[in-house]
């Protein structure tokens, strides 16, 4: 995803600070297309920076797996609030946690940031943006002199993205320091195929349609499964489980590298 949409993340996480019962219904409602429409997976690719390792999303059956291939980072991230699970997945130290209990909150603040992946419909992706926004507006707000983020896009027509039909369209922000960006959407799958800006570009490849392993989105077998306990005592310094501590330790890194990407 490119720098275009940091503001976006920002309305997302804001969510958080919002009574759970005025937002949940209404942005899993609003965003229902996104998290249930035709399952697929697919590479994400830094198109103007191949070097860097590559991420996989997969998405089926309303439930969401984020995976980075970037060993220095948290190896994925699985949302599946239907059955109220969300996990950590650590591959290289062979780890997990699952922190069910944060569903709720984490559903709410994706939302919108799935609706920016899937666009509902093959209309125009900026009134799908703008009202997945607009509930978290005021909290989005940088300072008083800087507007609550709000996009513009126009048809440029129609163009295929490694092979496949996608819809083209230019997009402007209401803060003129972001400039403009083009983006392309999946004919199929209304998806975020394509975009570029100023700051670099991201392209799905590989997209595969189809129903997604159960297995993707379930811990994974022969993972250790670390506790919300232990990690809380990793932050605080370790834990009287020596094993435990070191495996919490190193979650801890994994996931403070992913976050600061």
């Amino acid at each position: 995803m490119t720098h275009r949409f940091t503001a976006l993340m920002a309305v997302a996480l804001a969510a958080l600070a919002l009574p759970l019962t005025a937002c949940i219904g209404r942005e899993i409602a609003s965003s229902g297309d996104a998290w249930n429409g035709t399952a697929f997976s697919a590479e994400m690719v830094d198109s103007k920076h191949p070097e860097k390792p590559m991420s996989r999303i997969y998405i089926g059956g309303g439930r969401v797996r984020l995976q980075s291939l970037d060993t220095s980072s948290i190896g994925a991230i699985v949302v599946d609030p239907s059955h109220g699970t969300t996990l950590l997945v650590n591959d290289p130290a062979k780890s997990y946690i699952d922190a069910g209990m944060f569903t709720p909150l984490v559903t709410v603040a994706f939302a919108p940031i799935m609706r920016v992946l899937r666009p509902a419909g093959a209309g125009d992706p900026c009134s799908q943006w703008n009202s997945a926004v607009n509930p978290f507006g005021a909290f989005a707000k940088t300072d008083k002199n800087h507007p609550a983020p709000q996009w513009t896009c126009t048809s440029e027509g129609s163009e295929n993205v490694n092979g496949r039909p996608a819809h083209k369209w230019g997009v402007t922000s209401n803060d003129p320091s972001d400039g403009p960006m083009t983006i392309w959407v999946d004919d199929r799958l209304h998806v975020l195929s394509r975009s570029v800006d100023k700051d670099g570009g991201m392209e799905m490849r590989n997209i595969a349609e189809g129903p997604q392993p159960d297995s993707l989105f379930t811990p994974p077998a022969n993972y250790k499964k670390l506790t919300i306990a232990s990690i809380l005592g990793g932050m605080m310094g370790g834990s009287k489980d020596g094993q435990n501590g070191s495996a919490s330790t190193d979650f801890l890194k994994k996931l403070q590298g992913a976050t600061s990407h």
